[in-house]
């Protein structure tokens, strides 16, 4: 009996083990999103080279400026604090970035205006009326989402 509860438990082990070798740690391309007071807002990926076991994305776009104005506009108010998050794609359910840098600026015609964030990608946009387009980076080791 006990050489029986010994097989049992050295098979439950083995299985556990085989279970956690063939789980898919690569990481996905990460979502942007805005949050300002109540508004929630995915950001549209525009330039995206990105190369995991999993996935492999190439996609550029040449005239940042005209694809923005595509786009849906956000309307905010002078000085208006804002937040950036990024989340993972759980497509393929990647774990969360642990080597990234996060670059922001706004571009107003031929202007970039370099956002500083904190650790918690938290900022203001400026206090000068205009349109502006909200340019954010993502860079780590799998590669760079714009």
């Amino acid at each position: 009996m006990k050489l029986n509860l010994k097989l049992l438990i050295g098979l439950l082990l083995v299985l556990t083990l085989t279970g956690c070798i063939g789980e898919d740690y690569d990481v996905g391309v990460p979502t942007a999103h805005l949050e300002m007071d109540s508004l929630k807002k995915r950001l549209v990926e525009a330039n995206i080279h990105w190369n995991t076991e999993s996935e492999n994305v190439h996609e550029t776009i040449t005239d940042i400026q005209k694809f923005a104005q595509s786009q849906d506009e956000i309307k905010v108010s002078p000085n208006q604090d804002a937040t950036l998050e990024f989340k993972e794609n759980k497509r393929n359910g990647g774990d969360i970035w642990s080597d990234s840098k996060i670059t922001a600026v706004l571009l107003k015609d031929e202007e970039q205006i370099e956002i500083t964030t904190s650790a918690y990608t938290d900022f203001k946009f400026p206090s000068e009326k205009g349109n502006y387009v909200l340019k954010v980076e993502f860079k780590s080791t799998a590669g760079s989402a714009q």
